[in-house]
């Protein structure tokens, strides 16, 4: 469907009330940013855009960081987040090329712009389930159905779209079990996060340049912790026994702590200017 049509019809995005309106604004969801960042980039039609189309290898973290609050913004926009998912889908018309493989490829591929959302999508399950509650049937279909009503604000063809949890599941297993590579693009974020660049945007500089190194492994260990098994062998990361005790330990000790978080360092700033805008907060009053 296109952006015109799409404007003629209108979008039912989630809005006040929502799952996503709950849980999409968290900073919890950073925790997940080099996880879905590298689901992304291992696509060789992904990676080869991103590789040949921005400036990732001189500024990795500041093109995810500019991604993000848009993003947020197609449910926090709301009730016009429609019209930021049609802006997300423009930043988009003009990438395209060959891949790795020498396969062509387009940005707005069905197969390729689904796989971006989908690592989004799946990172926001994963904080909820890993870093607060256990989400129960009912919740996920709900977080997937509603995942299925953003992905069409986008004007995208969703004839891959998975039309259930247990599809999208399924769909997201074979993925990483059997599409997903190494492409240089995914190498440099590897490379990135074990040995971090000069800069963050998200830390005042004296503050990152003091904590740089020594976070550098821990993080990166942590984001090992939430990628799926079969890309963590394709990367070559070993994960024992241990290392999923304490990274358990980790997910509670966050869990925990959040509770006590001042609600407003809790939600990211575009979070924070839709429900003032909306009236509603988080939790839907």
């Amino acid at each position: 469907m296109t952006a015109d049509a799409l404007e003629r019809v209108g979008v039912d995005l989630p809005g006040p009330g929502s799952l996503h309106w709950r849980w999409a604004g968290e900073v919890r969801g950073y925790l997940l940013l080099v996880k879905a960042g590298l689901l992304q980039l291992m696509h060789p039609g992904l990676g080869a855009g991103v590789e040949q189309h921005s400036d990732f290898f001189n500024e990795p973290w500041e093109r995810v960081l500019r991604s993000v609050p848009e993003i947020q913004g197609v449910t926090f926009d709301w009730p016009d987040g429609a019209r930021t998912a049609r802006r997300i889908r423009e930043y988009h018309n003009d990438i395209k090329g060959v891949d790795g493989r020498g396969d062509r490829y387009h940005a707005l591929d069905p197969e390729v712009f689904f796989w971006a959302h989908a690592t989004i999508f799946d990172a926001l399950y994963q904080m909820i389930d890993l870093f607060d509650h256990r989400m129960s049937d009912a919740e996920s279909e709900q977080l997937y159905a509603e995942s299925r009503r953003v992905f069409r604000a986008y004007g995208v063809s969703d004839r891959i779209v998975p039309p259930d949890w247990a599809g999208f599941r399924a769909y997201f297993d074979r993925m990483c079990r059997e599409e997903l590579v190494i492409t240089p693009a995914a190498r440099g974020l590897i490379e990135f996060a074990k040995e971090p660049p000069a800069t963050f945007p998200l830390v005042p500089a004296p503050l990152y340049r003091a904590l740089r190194r020594p976070t550098a492994k821990p993080l990166w260990w942590i984001s090992v912790g939430t990628l799926p098994d079969p890309v963590r062998r394709q990367i070559g990361e070993r994960w024992t026994d241990r290392d999923e005790r304490r990274h358990r330990w980790f997910r509670r000790a966050v869990a925990t702590s959040w509770r006590v978080v001042p609600p407003r360092f809790r939600y990211t700033e575009r979070a924070r200017q839709g429900f003032r805008r909306a009236g509603v907060g988080p939790s839907g009053r």
